[in-house]
């Protein structure tokens, strides 16, 4: 795996490669069950949002956003995949991260992607719509931001209604403090 994600800017600590690109770091660890095998999941997070979200979610502690995770297996053949006892199963996984990472997180980096990611488009209400208010914000869609918390399911959590209101309530003095 060091062959494949030292070009590529990734530096190892343990069982973990991770790089930072813009405000994104991206990230891929092994992940080794003693039924299944291993595989290798990727994920990438933007610093900046969840910076963010610390700022409009103080009491949240901590306020870690993860996001965009995917096994190595759903981009190769859109089902989980690990190796186990297969002699080829190093080579195999390093050249699959090869093969799909790089287009992975290039389509997770910009503030368009990451909102569509977060639901933009959907109607559904989830845990997410709390990101997608503060990518929206980053991006200067306030009016949408605001919108994407509105209208709260009286079924979600009440964690999710109290990060929601918190938030609601941050953009809108982030935007009384701009005097806007």
């Amino acid at each position: 795996m060091d062959s494949v994600l030292k070009p590529m800017g990734f530096v190892r600590e343990g069982r973990e490669w991770s790089r930072q690109v813009g405000s994104i770091e991206e990230m891929v660890d092994l992940q080794t069950s003693q039924f299944a095998g291993t595989t290798a999941n990727l994920w990438s997070k933007d610093l900046a949002t969840e910076e963010l979200l610390r700022e409009a979610v103080p009491w949240l502690k901590p306020a870690v956003m993860v996001i965009f995770p995917s096994r190595i297996g759903q981009l190769m053949e859109g089902r989980d995949r690990w190796w186990k006892n297969d002699p080829n199963g190093p080579v195999e996984l390093s050249q699959a991260v090869g093969a799909h990472a790089q287009a992975f997180f290039e389509n997770h980096r910009s503030l368009e992607d990451q909102a569509l990611k977060f639901g933009r488009l959907s109607p559904k209400w989830s845990g997410s719509r709390i990101n997608l208010a503060l990518t929206l914000y980053r991006m200067g869609e306030i009016d949408e931001a605001y919108q994407a918390l509105e209208n709260l399911p009286k079924t979600i959590p009440e964690v999710w209604k109290r990060q929601a209101e918190s938030v609601r309530n941050w953009i809108l003095e982030s935007q009384s403090k701009e005097g806007k």
